[in-house]
Order: structure tokens, then C-alpha cells, then sequence
């Protein structure tokens, strides 16, 4: 029998690519660049996570952003595959963002709607802490918004944000909230936490 180049095979002499039969729904083929490779899970996905409930008073004192995922609007159904009905992109419980691993890129949309104020707020100020206390102790960025408005209205936003150490996974990024003055009534907090970039490639 005639010897047939792999490369020449059509039809049903084709075959799925080696491992194909083991590896799990949504993986793709990464090439090591030393002629082999491993299957792995495409690095994206996203996570919205919706406060069910009303009334956080933000003050001059830091304290965390309340968003317990039990919003009507919350899903986690397109999560990272890898971490799809074992895990979330955002601790529910302790309300921060939950890092997967170092190296890691993601971009995240916060929403704060304000539906009273108290006194003379002029200012919002949102801390993004790698710390792990109960008040800021590792702030890696922060934003300032200005209040004073018509309620109600809705402080929106878009960052990105890298997981640059292992702090940052252990401990989890907590969004602290405070007012320079006076005080805010909250509606209900909404955050989309959206991976876009895996630390391992």
C-alpha cells in the first residue's frame, strides 16, 4: 500500500486534532511553539452581579461597596469556562473581585446609583484595596466623582485592572466607598467584572 502524506487526507480519513477526545467543551489548542501544545479554555468571560437591596449610607468613613449578587439582573452564565458553576469573578459575601490568577487582565463596570444625599457631599470616592482589612491599607488605584446632584442619579464607570502579584489573588480586590462630606443613599450597586486576558499565556 502506497504511503499517504497526513497532509493529503480528505474526507472522513480526516480526524479531530490529537486529545480532541479528552479535552472539555470549550477548550482550544495552544501551540508551545517547541511542536507541541495543551488544551486550554479560551481566557474570557464575565460576570454582573446586582444588590438586592436598598439604603447603604456612604460617609466620610471608608466602607465596602454592598453588592450581594442577589439582584434580579445578576448572572453568572457567562463566566471563564474554567471557572463556570464552581466559582465567581466577585465574593458575593465579603464583596470584592475574586482575581483567578497573577498576571491576569480585567476590565470592570461599576455602577452606584444614589437616591439621597445627606449635607453637602461634593465628592464620591471609590478605592480599589488589595489590603484584605476591614478599612483601606493597600490602595491600588482610587476614583473621585462629583456629587451634589438631583437625585436620584447613577455614578457609572469603566476601568481595567491587572492582577500584578499574589496579594491581589489571595486577598481579592475590595472597592471601598466614602463621600468627602456629608452622606449618599444608595439604590441598588451594580459591577460587571469582565476577564479579557489569562496570566498564563
Amino acid at each position: 500500500m502506497a504511503n499517504i502524506q497526513h497532509a493529503n487526507l480528505t474526507g472522513a480519513e480526516l480526524h479531530e486534532p490529537k486529545g480532541a477526545d479528552s479535552a472539555s467543551a470549550g477548550m482550544v489548542y495552544i501551540a508551545d511553539g517547541a511542536g507541541s501544545g495543551s488544551w486550554s479554555y479560551l481566557p474570557a468571560g464575565w460576570g454582573y452581579y446586582q444588590h438586592s437591596t436598598t439604603g447603604q449610607s456612604i460617609t466620610s468613613t471608608a466602607s465596602k461597596l454592598e453588592i450581594n449578587g442577589a439582584g434580579s439582573l445578576s448572572t453568572s452564565t457567562f463566566l471563564p469556562r474554567e471557572i463556570r458553576g464552581a466559582d465567581e469573578l466577585w465574593d458575593t459575601t465579603n464583596y470584592k473581585i475574586l482575581p483567578i490568577r497573577v498576571g491576569d487582565l480585567y476590565e470592570a463596570r461599576i455602577d452606584v446609583p444614589v437616591t439621597a444625599e445627606g449635607g453637602t457631599p461634593t465628592q464620591l470616592k471609590i478605592e480599589f484595596d488589595i489590603g484584605g482589612a476591614a478599612t483601606p491599607s493597600t490602595v491600588i488605584f482610587e476614583r473621585y466623582f462629583t456629587t451634589g446632584k438631583t437625585t436620584p442619579y447613577t455614578v457609572s464607570f469603566d476601568t481595567s485592572f491587572a492582577a500584578l502579584n499574589s496579594t491581589s489573588v489571595t486577598n481579592g480586590i475590595q472597592l471601598f466607598v466614602s463621600t468627602d462630606s456629608g452622606t449618599l443613599t444608595l439604590g441598588a450597586p451594580g459591577i460587571t467584572v469582565k476577564k479579557i486576558y489569562d496570566g498564563d499565556y
